[in-house]
């Protein structure tokens, strides 16, 4: 007898999350457009008490996801590899007012968003190729059987987003989830909850009611979320705070947990490199969007030999974008006064101000291209997350240095190296704690990244193949054929 496999009509019932119903607005009633003052400001680690509207959106979503998950698992991989790239145009076709709403409400540069976005389409497109070809591997077993690993859902897996690069994030986590096939519920960052529901919206066009649910609002949102038993796997992309709460919930739930990795990326400059073009490359690490990426680079190590020509250079580097286009405002107020509070700390133990490090005048969330060096003892703030255009540079005396002092603290997910030595390249491969190390470029961020990264608890996130295994869960299979008695030497079945 043939496995019945499900059609669109087996998903009635549940509340689609693109049409006119609670998914499509947040608990203050927000126009899409505007988003709204008391979302906007929200950070991912606020939760407070659960509104009685957020309290039903949150159970609609679950309900629906819960529902729907159980058909979308029996969808032909093929089928779920059509409806990615679907979504992947669709997310393509919106791309210029994704990244005009990404710009509005996180201040993020229009081009720097619309990138953002086109990666994120990318990314859908990649996992739709990496569905069909997935396979678990063969295992040597009885001669007359077969042992092999398969697949499964995890079943309903809830993204929680960052606002840094919420479209491309969003999308990986989309793409993995629908792929491995499992429902997903998305609740956005509160600081872009606008980008959140318009990008559901668009994620719901392609695939049966209930299998993509946004669900915006307050911080309480996604604690109730998390703590859920319905919620089978969270992947979380956004502070370490956060991240340390969700940890908790997982264990009391049995949720699979996949987290991003704290810190901030490392800048290594070995001697012998060309200054000017180490300065440019440490502007581009530290200083694009604002240096609030997580693969920004908030500490970078200079030999010596030639700290004083790229410290030079660097402050020539910090100018140029203080005056060009090239630097946009910091998310809110509330990010440029964590920024500045790491700064006035490091300036008051000692630390020797090159560029930038003062708030100017006027509205708004701007801080300037900052430049800090001194000794490590007056920099350890910067060991942390440190979310803005900020660099603290720390003078070593040999490249050996250098790498142990990177790998002592947290290095994030990413490591730049410059050098001429191919043997420090091959050290810097084998011993920085981190999930992609670029020698001799500029490391991005991109979502086709995999690697593990830090030990922490909670699996921690990368955005190619890796993920795809993380939100599903392996079988093996061990089959052999029916038989009246045991075979015997030449006995044929």
């Amino acid at each position: 007898m043939s496995a019945v496999l499900p059609g669109k009509a087996d998903y009635a019932g549940a509340p689609h999350p693109s049409g006119d119903d609670d998914f499509g607005t947040d608990a203050s009633g927000a126009d899409a457009a505007t988003g709204g003052a008391a979302s906007g400001t929200e950070t991912e680690a606020e939760a407070g008490a659960l509104a009685a509207p957020e309290a039903h959106r949150v159970e609609s979503a679950l309900q629906s996801a819960r529902r729907a998950s159980a058909l979308w698992r029996r969808t032909p991989q093929a089928e779920r590899s059509t409806a990615l790239r679907e979504i992947a145009a669709a997310v393509e076709s919106a791309a210029h007012e994704l990244a005009d709403l990404n710009s509005r409400e996180t201040g993020r540069l229009f081009d720097d968003a619309l990138e953002g976005v086109r990666s994120g389409a990318e990314a859908l497109r990649r996992f739709a190729e990496l569905g069909l070809l997935r396979s678990g591997p063969s295992l040597a077993g009885a001669f007359s059987g077969l042992d092999f690993t398969v697949f499964e859902p995890r079943g309903v897996v809830l993204g929680l987003t960052s606002w840094d690069d919420p479209v491309a994030v969003a999308c990986a986590v989309v793409g993995a989830s629908l792929a491995a096939g499992n429902a997903v519920v998305l609740k956005p960052s509160g600081r872009c909850p606008a980008l959140g529901r318009r990008l559901g919206r668009l994620f719901a066009s392609a695939v049966p009611a209930g299998v993509i649910g946004t669900v915006t609002g307050s911080g309480a949102v996604g604690a109730a979320l998390a703590e859920d038993l319905r919620v089978d796997a969270i992947v979380h992309v956004g502070s370490s705070e956060a991240a340390d709460s969700l940890t908790q919930s997982a264990c009391a739930t049995g949720a699979h947990l996949v987290r991003g990795r704290p810190g901030n990326g490392v800048f290594i400059v070995d001697r012998e490199v060309d200054p000017g073009w180490a300065a440019a490359s440490a502007a581009e690490a530290a200083f694009r969007h604002a240096g609030q990426l997580r693969s920004a680079a908030s500490r970078i190590y200079v030999l010596e030999d030639i700290a004083d020509d790229f410290l030079e250079a660097f402050a020539d580097q910090a100018r140029q974008w203080t005056s060009g286009e090239r630097l946009g405002p910091l998310v809110d107020a509330r990010a440029r006064k964590d920024v500045h509070r790491v700064v006035a700390q490091a300036l008051d133990r000692g630390a020797l101000r090159i560029a930038g490090g003062a708030i100017p005048d006027g509205s708004g969330s701007y801080y300037p291209p900052t430049i800090l060096t001194g000794p490590a003892a007056t920099l350890e703030g910067f060991t942390e997350e440190v979310r803005g255009p900020v660099a603290a540079v720390i003078r070593v005396g040999s490249f050996g240095e250098a790498i142990a002092e990177a790998a002592h603290c947290p290095c994030g997910a990413s490591a730049t190296v410059l050098t001429r030595d191919i043997a420090h390249a091959q050290i810097a491969a084998a011993e920085l704690p981190v999930g992609t190390v670029v020698v001799n470029g500029v490391a991005q961020g991109a979502t086709g990244t995999d690697a593990p990264g830090l030990p922490q608890t909670g699996s921690p996130v990368g955005f190619g193949p890796r993920l795809l295994d993380e939100l599903s869960r392996p079988k093996v299979i061990h089959l052999e054929p029916p038989v009246v008695s045991r075979p015997g030497p030449g006995l044929v079945i």
